[in-house]
């Protein structure tokens, strides 16, 4: 038979062990929200990489607020953490800030800086994942890795002008 002090020990170590418990399971359930979150990252800069390839430079802050991306968006994840860039066949930026939505008037400049474009970057940044239960107890924020896509350059939104034999331009 039980004696008072044995029930007390046996309640002290279920509330011990369950504790612990507890825990590692919230743990292994906040570990497992953050790894989908970082895959959807990578997810979005892939799609979003893919989008300004084929999208007009002019749509390149648009891109980031599009529903098919916001869809895939984690916690704490918004337009902001998305960065768009052009890049050169050396992997140099190109500066594109002259592309508007409206025909620019020195058209001839911009077709050169156009012409220069060969990748297209889509990186994430300034995310981190904030845990929900870990943070609370233990002030826990969980770095994601820098996560960056490079596609080739494909239409960028232009459509391709036709030679005069009728071919279809291929060297942009």
């Amino acid at each position: 038979m039980m004696t008072k002090r044995q029930k007390g020990v046996t309640q002290v170590e279920f509330i011990i062990i369950a504790t612990t418990v507890l825990l590692l399971l919230f743990a292994i359930l906040e570990f497992a929200a953050y790894f989908y979150s970082t895959q959807m990252v990578n997810e979005v800069t892939r799609r979003a990489a893919r989008l300004a390839a084929v999208c007009h430079i002019s749509d390149r802050d648009d891109i980031p607020q599009l529903g098919s991306l916001t869809a895939l968006y984690p916690a704490g994840f918004t337009a902001d953490n998305i960065e768009i860039s052009y890049l050169d066949a050396d992997g140099e930026a190109v500066d594109v800030s002259g592309f508007l939505t409206t025909p620019p008037a020195d058209s001839a400049t911009l077709q050169a800086q156009f012409d220069q474009v060969r990748y297209v970057q889509a990186r994430a940044i300034n995310y981190n994942y904030n845990f929900v239960v870990l943070s609370t107890l233990l002030s826990i924020t969980g770095n994601t890795p820098s996560f960056e896509t490079i596609l080739p350059a494909e239409s960028l939104g232009i459509l391709r002008q036709a030679t005069s034999t009728g071919d279809v331009r291929t060297d942009c």
